[in-house]
């Protein structure tokens, strides 16, 4: 009774569409060291977890969202909206300009800048907050600017930019170090690391 139930579900497993099959398999989750990765990329998780519009719209105009979508893997300095009220106004306007409004609508400004402002939140390969525990690491991101994480205590890191490497949106003073804003967000190809100050050279 037992091997004819076997032999049947063998077989309806079988019988199933390739395409469905193979779905259902690639949409569960990755347990990597017993960790599980959702997957589901980073643009898509940072969305999934709210508070991030702001963040998200300068990668949209920035033409950022389908690198972040690729490959990868890529760990993401992630600005809450808060963080980017933080930006200096005038440096805001010009690489997103507001059209006014109630919901404060944006327009594509100076690409420059915005491109060299959202590349300096994204570094190429995966980094969680264990890698930076007992130890001080540089970083380099994709607009060619080193960050600087040094472990702090209580499982904080300070986050800064150092040197004068890459390219810089120009205008903006030093920042103090940024800091953790939130627990990492796993990705499928990469993790989102929130910070309560935007990273500006």
């Amino acid at each position: 009774m037992t091997l004819r139930r076997h032999i049947l579900l063998g077989a309806a497993a079988a019988a199933l569409p390739l395409p469905l099959f193979a779905q259902t398999t690639m949409n569960a989750p990755v347990v990597t060291g017993g960790s599980v990765i959702p997957q589901t990329n980073v643009v898509d998780s940072l969305a999934a977890a709210g508070g991030f519009n702001s963040f998200l719209e300068y990668a949209r105009m920035a033409g950022a969202i389908e690198t972040l979508r690729g490959a990868g893997p890529f760990t993401l300095f992630a600005l809450p909206d808060p963080a980017v009220d933080m930006i200096p106004i005038a440096l805001r306007e010009d690489m997103a300009p507001s059209t006014g409004g109630s919901n404060q609508q944006r327009q594509q400004g100076d690409q420059v800048r915005l491109q060299a402002f959202v590349n300096m939140h994204i570094v190429e390969g995966r980094y969680t907050t264990a890698d930076f525990a007992n130890r001080v690491v540089q970083l380099r991101t994709r607009n060619g600017n080193t960050l600087q994480v040094t472990a702090q205590g209580s499982g904080q890191v300070a986050i800064v930019l150092v040197g004068n490497s890459g390219f810089g949106v120009g205008g903006a003073n030093a920042y103090p170090p940024a800091n953790l804003a939130g627990p990492q967000i796993l990705a499928s190809n990469g993790i989102v690391l929130p910070v309560n100050r935007p990273l500006i050279q």
